[in-house]
């Protein structure tokens, strides 16, 4: 049972509007089937090959999944934020199989957890349960898939110029260079050197965890292709 009087019915479907589309029964047997929790950063949510015994609704935080290498390199598979599913996760608790990838949470972050069996129950019963399941099953692919393509056909230092830029607020990114590389497919090296490169040509400034843009005007695409084509 969903063990907090934080979430009730409107504070979920602020979270996720999608439901608000269906009937109320489905917000009911979600909340009544589910358990409310709160988790801390760094947390290990899923390891490869073990099974997914619940699914989860997140409602606040940020989750990333990821995969692991034989030499111990991670990829970042994607991430995911508040009103969103983890759709490796939901994938195995419906066909009751174990978990292709691994999952952490990246900050605290909260969320629904219901156990696999009822959740599989619900979505037999609820033709929107299956409606919101496939189209963020159909988005995640996409994105999936303009990862793979950014990976085989764009240069590291356009794909990490571009990454510093959208991640960035007011121009300063609090980061590590491993987190970098781990979301980028690369090794922590390159990212390193890239890096310095960058700041040789004055595009950022770097301390420890901090990446400055020396120009917010370089956000522009045009701007930021030109001054990179040198690189």
């Amino acid at each position: 049972m969903v063990s907090s009087k934080w979430l009730d019915k409107n504070k979920f479907l602020e979270i996720f509007p999608f439901f608000r589309k269906g009937p109320p029964e489905i917000v009911h047997d979600l909340l009544s089937g589910g358990q409310y929790q709160a988790i801390p950063a760094k947390t290990i949510l899923q390891l490869e090959g073990r099974p997914c015994n619940n699914s989860e609704f997140q409602l606040s935080g940020v989750k990333k999944n990821y995969k692991v290498s034989e030499r111990g390199r991670k990829i970042t598979l994607y991430e995911v934020g508040p009103g969103e599913i983890c759709v490796v996760n939901i994938a195995c608790s419906l066909s009751n199989s174990v978990s292709p990838t691994n999952g952490i949470s990246l900050t605290d972050i909260t969320m629904l957890s219901i156990p696999a069996k009822d959740f599989r129950e619900l979505v037999a019963k609820y033709e929107e349960m299956r409606t919101f399941i496939f189209a963020t099953i159909n988005q995640k692919f996409a994105s999936i898939m303009e990862f793979t393509k950014e990976i085989a056909f764009r240069n590291m230092d356009e794909r990490l110029f571009d990454y510093i830029v959208e991640k960035s607020e007011d121009g300063k990114l609090l980061t590590t260079h491993q987190r970098i590389a781990d979301d980028l497919g690369t090794a922590r090296e390159v990212i390193s050197r890239l890096l310095k490169d960058f700041e040789k040509k004055g595009l950022i400034r770097t301390s420890r965890n901090l990446i400055e843009l020396t120009n917010l005007e370089l956000t522009h695409p045009e701007l930021t292709n030109l001054e990179l084509t040198s690189l």
